[in-house]
């Protein structure tokens, strides 16, 4: 299986459990290994399948309630 990395920056978490909230939505998503939310940063690394668009990426952290911008997505 072939995976990608997409690093993005999250506005509006407050605490440890909106880094967790984004995770689960993040990880519901079919073809998202991995997530990885730090609060401390305020940015998500999550490893994904090639058939994950950055735009699926975002739609998962608006789901969770938050504002995302992509800072880096490795091909």
């Amino acid at each position: 299986m072939s995976t990608r990395t997409v690093t993005v920056a999250i506005t509006g978490m407050h605490c440890a459990s909106c880094g967790i909230l984004v995770d689960d939505c993040l990880e519901d998503v079919d073809g998202v290994v991995t997530s990885q939310t730090s609060i401390t940063t305020g940015q998500c690394v999550a490893v994904v399948t090639h058939t994950v668009t950055d735009d699926d990426v975002l739609a998962a952290v608006v789901e969770a309630g938050y504002t995302g911008t992509i800072l880096a997505s490795t091909p």
